[in-house]
């Protein structure tokens, strides 16, 4: 998984107008994913839940769309490898735990009712690192909602570039190298997926479903993966 103090200063400085511009849509995208939570898990004040990835840092207007949306706070524990303080003191209803990268998350197993991640799993580390964080979610809680952006979509949103992922991710990195891209050229810190990846990740016998989520109703822009 990303390392705190490098993932913050590279993630947050390599913004480009167009990710400034495309992360005021990412608003109206996030916020349909989260009503499709809502339909799923139709969760109410009783409900335990744990996000984890949750960022310290507000630069973005799409940051911790789920904590600005949800209405419950005071059920809700925070996890980050970031600036915990920083984010006690922007949520100060919830309990703010930091974890480690590749470690188990410090919690009882079935801690929690639900664990919910937004667009953290392709950040996590390579195939090995994304299977272990999926199975500490489930292990942590009874069921999950997961949301990471989608290989097959034109647009690779770290990078800023069109269709360049989708070749060999060997090539893709060495791309990003030679063009100032160097933060994502490495694994742990991004490493995209498709849905036939994701199918080998997954806990086996957990009903973990699969659903592709299509921005503007006809491009596939994410996968959302959740557990009945």
């Amino acid at each position: 998984m990303i390392k705190d103090t490098k993932w913050i200063d590279c993630s947050y400085t390599t913004l480009t107008p167009v990710k400034r511009i495309l992360a005021l849509q990412s608003i109206k995208e996030r916020t349909a994913q989260y009503e499709i939570f809502n339909k799923i898990f139709t969760p109410s004040g009783k409900i335990k839940i744990l996000d984890v990835g949750v960022s310290s840092e507000m630069v973005l207007p799409d940051s911790n769309m789920f904590e600005n949306l949800y209405p419950y706070l005071s059920m809700l524990t925070l996890a980050t490898i970031e600036d915990s303080k920083k984010l006690r003191k922007i949520y100060p209803q919830c309990e703010v735990v930091k974890i480690t990268p590749h470690k188990k998350l410090p919690f009882r197993n079935k801690q929690f009712d639900i664990a919910v991640s937004w667009a953290t799993l392709e950040h996590v580390g390579g195939y090995h690192d994304q299977e272990f964080f999926l199975h500490e979610l489930t292990r942590v809680s009874k069921r999950i909602y997961v949301t990471t952006p989608y290989r097959g979509c034109i647009y690779e949103p770290h990078t800023g570039f069109f269709f360049l992922h989708w070749l060999p991710l060997v090539v893709f990195r060495k791309i990003c190298s030679i063009t100032k891209r160097k933060f994502w050229a490495n694994e742990s810190n991004l490493n995209p997926l498709y849905i036939s990846d994701l199918q080998k990740l997954l806990p086996k016998n957990k009903n973990m479903k699969i659903k592709l989520y299509y921005m503007f109703r006809f491009l596939p822009s994410h996968l959302i993966i959740y557990s009945g």
